[in-house]
């Protein structure tokens, strides 16, 4: 029977190997800055996970029990190989020669896998792991190295910065604006198609207070926790849909519709505060500052800029990112 030990992510074994070494909660909280409840509670997951003790604590520290022994050498192991690979950056990641970024489904996917390569050209022999969750709501700051969210991480012990400003506003392909014409109230917008993103964290209640909740059949063609076939729905001509306003630098045939309704929110990145040394990840949030630079993406400023005047000088054409996938 496989020894559980070797189940166990990086970030959890470097903690424990710390502590192992310092000897007691408290020292290792410091050395880790971390709480020393979150240091207690890690090694409580870590436990309950394995079925077995860890540690013995006494008034004097903790000491090794056998399987504590047993995870310290795998902590050792793990991390010789990180220096012998020369990549003792990878010390400080969640999973060893991996930099995990995690944020939502429609940026990760839309916006920053595209730009991805870029990152990984710098660091050839790590994984860039782009971690996309469809729900806003959920914190996943143990399991990545840099995030990317929607609010401000409830998480306090992450060192976290403001990134860029999203705006967000009504779209509709060409193709539909040409055959079914744009509503310019939110009246009517009950004579045309809607697309609907429903997933945890989106406020769907909006849209009930746009248009009210007694809707003509046919209103709602679409409803998906997606962003991203929210795209592909509305480029397609399946009806409107609220898009951050960069989708317009993704693909040109998309046209703002100017309805006297737009939302607008802040997103941040946030790391460990123990990777502050690692080049890595300091690489990274550096790659993220630049992927949502405002002075190249206007879409990312704090003031709303409309897109048609995104591109002032070659009438409005745009070099779609996934032509070569889609024929958009």
């Amino acid at each position: 029977m496989p020894d559980p030990l070797l189940g166990l992510g990086w970030d959890d074994v470097r903690m424990f190997s710390y502590l192992a070494e310092a000897g007691s909660f408290r020292a290792a909280a410091v050395k880790l800055k971390l709480s020393v409840n979150t240091v207690r509670a890690k090694v409580a997951r870590i436990e309950d996970r394995i079925g077995e003790s860890l540690l013995q604590r006494g008034f004097n520290g903790v000491k090794l029990t056998p399987a504590g022994w047993r995870l310290r050498a795998i902590a050792n192991s793990m991390r010789g190989a990180a220096v012998a690979d020369g990549i003792e950056s990878s010390a400080y990641l969640r999973r060893p020669n991996e930099l995990r970024i995690g944020t939502s489904e429609g940026l990760g996917s839309g916006w920053l896998t595209p730009r991805l390569l870029d990152l990984q050209a710098n660091f050839p022999d790590l994984t860039m792991a782009m971690m996309c969750d469809n729900d806003l709501e959920h914190d996943n700051s143990d399991d990545v190295d840099i995030g990317v969210v929607w609010s401000y991480p409830r998480n306090p012990n992450l060192v976290v910065a403001k990134l860029a400003t999203l705006h967000i506003m009504p779209f509709a392909s060409r193709e539909y604006v040409k055959n079914f014409g744009v509503p310019s109230t939110p009246e009517e917008l009950l004579d045309h198609r809607f697309i609907e993103l429903a997933s945890p964290g989106v406020r769907s209640d909006l849209l009930d207070q746009l248009v009210g909740t007694e809707r003509p059949p046919g209103f709602l063609p679409i409803r998906t926790n997606s962003s991203l076939a929210v795209f592909w729905a509305v480029a397609n001509g399946a009806g409107i849909a609220f898009m951050p306003t960069y989708a317009t630098a993704l693909v040109s045939k998309l046209v703002p519709i100017d309805l006297p309704f737009r939302l607008k929110f802040d997103i941040f990145y946030y790391y460990h505060p123990e990777a502050r040394g690692c080049s890595v990840v300091r690489a990274g949030v550096e790659w993220l500052k630049q992927c949502f630079d405002p002075l190249d993406n206007p879409w990312f400023r704090p003031e709303f800029v409309h897109p048609r005047e995104f591109y002032p000088h070659d009438d409005g054409v745009v070099v779609p990112l996934f032509t070569s996938l889609s024929g958009l």
